[in-house]
């Protein structure tokens, strides 16, 4: 990976200016993660925050009847283990590559003193944790009120209002999907199925259209 490419990614994560992030991403090293490989595990503390330069990288757990869980996706200029700078005891779980994948690792000292240095580090991590905390104070509120298809049904009314033509582009991937919603491939790809039949979206080139968007809410509940 040429370092050009990982200057770009951590001037994109960090939104500052070439020369800071030359600087950044100097202090970073490179490491390959073939797929299936470990990045961070659960079961030992955390002596790294990685920057995703290429890839795509799952945080998986068990759940209680012992199936392995999805819990987060983490793509091209997401931050991985970030959490442990700040509480050695953070709950981790095992952050493994999904496929052959490259990131940037920082020790936690050089980290730290980034964000001690660099405004524009800090301020992206803090970016990041509260967007975090958002998404999962949404999750567990959806979670306790709304049933599978009302949350799938919320979470397309939300992608889909960030387009001003009420289109997701590209159309969502249903495992990723379902992992956004705390549900399973296999429920969301029956929800989207019933939503097309009932003309409330439809699927074309530029990806999944809600036709009716005031329908969709009201199925929310």
């Amino acid at each position: 990976m040429p370092a050009t490419d990982t200057a770009s990614v951590v001037g994109q994560t960090f939104a500052c200016n070439p020369e800071t992030a030359a600087a950044i991403a100097a202090r970073a090293r490179l490491r390959d993660h073939a797929p299936h490989a470990t990045i961070i595990a659960g079961d030992r503390p955390a002596e790294q925050v990685h920057l995703m330069i290429d890839g795509l990288a799952r945080m998986m757990a068990f759940a209680v009847d012992g199936r392995l869980v999805a819990i987060e996706d983490y793509q091209r200029g997401d931050l991985l283990g970030e959490a442990a700078l700040f509480d050695a005891e953070a709950d981790i779980h095992d952050i493994a590559a999904v496929v052959a994948s490259t990131s940037a690792a920082f020790g936690q000292p050089v980290f730290l003193d980034l964000m001690t240095q660099h405004s524009c580090v800090a301020l992206a991590v803090s970016r990041r944790l509260v967007a975090r905390l958002s998404r999962i104070t949404r999750r567990m509120v959806e979670g306790a009120t709304l049933s599978a298809n009302g949350r799938i049904h919320a979470e397309l009314l939300r992608q889909a209002q960030v387009s001003a033509d009420w289109t997701i582009r590209p159309a969502p991937v249903l495992s990723q999907f379902a992992l956004a919603v705390q549900s399973t491939r296999e429920t969301v790809s029956r929800a989207i199925n019933a939503l097309e039949k009932r003309g409330i979206i439809a699927r074309d080139d530029q990806g999944l259209r809600v036709i009716a968007p005031h329908r969709l809410e009201e199925l929310i509940y």
